[in-house]
């Protein structure tokens, strides 16, 4: 009997594991307030988030033209981003829900809670955005630690950019 059991845990996190790996996955995004030149192509960046850290895995351009996925932009766990040149100009930018926190329903064993949220340790996720002729570098901006006093006084440092080029896999 305790090896059924074992077994049914077994298989509850497993499930719930690639659930979050396919969520994880599909979930392509484009922000909203996207300043394209009316571009007819589409850039699709895959990237994975592994230890704290960023890698873009592939990166391809779409002859095509895919619709944005707008964002609740009151929702506090966004990703923020921006899309640059190789000289540093911003050419887009925006905001996608965290790909590596889930939220929705969970069926796990003695849960009396269905909804809930997991933060995964490695996620792969993919970004959409309007293609602007130039775009080679990925700056993933985060929010940057801040003092009590300073939270208080309204004045908050800017964001950490982490910069992360993909101009070799186009």
């Amino acid at each position: 009997m305790k090896t059924f059991l074992t077994l049914c845990k077994i298989t509850a996190l497993a499930t719930s594991t690639i659930t979050g790996v396919l969520l994880s996955a599909a979930s392509l995004s484009a922000p909203p307030e996207v300043k394209s030149q009316d571009s007819n192509k589409t850039l699709i960046l895959t990237l994975q988030y592994s230890h704290n850290e960023y890698e873009v895995l592939n990166a391809r351009i779409l002859n095509e033209k895919l619709p944005a996925r707008f964002q609740n932009g009151a929702q506090a766990d966004l990703l923020a981003f921006n899309l640059k040149n190789g000289q540093g100009q911003i050419l887009g930018q925006g905001k996608i829900a965290n790909p590596h926190v889930l939220r929705g329903i969970f069926q796990e064993p003695n849960n009396e809670e269905p909804h809930g949220e997991k933060t995964l340790q490695d996620s792969t996720f993919m970004v959409r955005f309007p293609y602007i002729e130039g775009m080679q570098i990925l700056g993933l901006l985060e929010p940057s630690q801040t003092s009590p006093s300073r939270a208080r006084s309204g004045t908050l440092p800017a964001p950490l950019t982490r910069n992360l080029s993909f101009s070799n896999l186009l």
